[in-house]
């Protein structure tokens, strides 16, 4: 029985000593727009083959945004794979999110230089409304030194549209004004 217990307890002990990666949840202050917001991490040799899901949350009073994350990956020394990203409507503590939240979904990954082995993974640039979002950001550590990404999020003030009615009239003004004067000069 002894035995039993010892093995027991000495399972229970490697299951728990095993690499287990907490989600890191980080929110990003957004200050006078137009702004720019920089995130990251970086992991350590010992949490290589594992996988990592990290969310950023941000406010914003109104605006547009994109989002590029980036990932250098230096061969198998240090580097991440399967990085990728995708932002939604809400916050990442608030348990009513749900799939039809997601604004755009793990964005595009591209490798433009393979000899180099630069994977920089882009979400479009994309309008969004006052309110909360969060930008989350998942892969492997692949690399045998750990591995680490960095990316910014650009926050810019909206461009106010002119209201048409107004264009119109400024426009059909100009038009007049040009007119008039080409009578005035031939006559």
């Amino acid at each position: 029985m002894k035995l039993l217990k010892s093995i027991l307890l000495v399972s229970v002990l490697a299951i728990s000593s095993v690499s287990a990666f907490a989600d890191s949840v980080t929110n990003l202050s957004v200050g006078p727009l137009p702004t720019s917001l920089s995130y990251g991490n970086s992991f350590a040799a010992a949490t290589t083959g594992t996988t990592f899901f990290d969310a950023y949350y941000f406010t914003i009073p109104n605006g547009s945004a994109n989002s590029v994350t980036s990932s250098i990956n230096l061969d198998s020394i240090l580097g991440l794979t399967n990085l990728k990203a995708r932002l939604y409507a809400g916050n990442v503590n608030d348990t009513t999110n749900s799939v039809t939240s997601i604004i755009e979904n793990w964005g595009t990954t591209a490798n433009f230089s393979p000899s180099v082995g630069i994977t920089t993974v882009v979400l479009n640039p994309i309008s969004l409304l006052a309110g909360s979002y969060t930008l989350q950001i998942k892969g492997t550590v692949a690399g045998q030194s750990g591995g680490s990404y960095a990316g910014v999020l650009n926050i810019a003030s909206p461009v106010p549209e002119p209201e048409s009615y107004a264009m119109l009239i400024a426009g059909l003004g100009v038009i007049g004004a040009t007119a008039k004067r080409r009578i005035i000069k031939q006559a």
